[in-house]
């Protein structure tokens, strides 16, 4: 379950930051430490997108086995 809770933390990251590089606009951006503060978010928010795709694959790969798992269990009884 802390896998589960971890994912969707991360995803409330990930939204705050786009949040908040969505509210920094035009001129605002040129303002001095603006450039580095959004760069800062951005980065934040790829960390938070890379961690979520890590995630997502690593279910996906699970997903795969248990199905490999059922497909060898019909192969063996001659179901399939």
């Amino acid at each position: 379950m802390d896998d589960v809770e971890a994912l969707i933390e991360t995803l409330h990251v990930l939204y705050e930051k786009l949040e908040t590089l969505r509210a920094m606009e035009g001129p605002e951006l040129l303002l001095p430490g603006r450039t580095k503060h959004y760069q800062s978010v951005l980065e934040d928010a790829y960390m938070a997108s890379s961690r979520i795709e890590t995630t997502v694959d690593e279910l996906g790969q699970e997903l795969e086995y248990q199905h490999q798992r059922l497909d060898e269990e019909e192969k063996e009884r001659g179901t399939a």
